[in-house]
């Protein structure tokens, strides 16, 4: 029963961000090693997704210049895929790297994504 509910809860997420935001390109590496000589990332195949993105600024009063800066973004994702900290999202030709993931999975359900990004 809950899955159920929580499952109309994502869809209904999804549309939501679907209306009011963009879409977005994640893209995520596999397989790729890094030259220890020149620190370039080498190899590796890379797979692009395009979930539904909300781009925003974090809040004032949770800016502490450290962990948070002024420029970082809060992009919140549907559930098309679950986004890591070693992929890329390009909102809008704007290139952002995530700093943390977070989520809201009720039930063991992921309903949307929280991304931290910094260009």
């Amino acid at each position: 029963m809950s899955d159920e509910f929580y499952n109309r809860m994502a869809t209904m997420a999804a549309r939501l961000i679907k209306k009011f935001g963009a879409i977005g390109s994640l893209k995520r590496t596999t397989g790729a090693s890094i030259d220890p000589v020149t620190g370039v990332v080498v190899g590796g195949t890379t797979t692009t997704y395009t979930p539904y993105t909300l781009l925003q600024k974090f809040a004032d009063d949770m800016i502490d210049g450290t962990r948070i800066l002024a420029s970082d973004r809060l992009i919140i994702l549907d559930d098309t895929i679950e986004p890591l900290t070693t992929d890329t999202i390009t909102i809008s030709s704007q290139d952002w790297n995530i700093m943390s993931v977070g989520e809201s999975n009720p039930a063991g359900v992921a309903i949307v994504y929280f991304v931290q990004a910094r260009k």
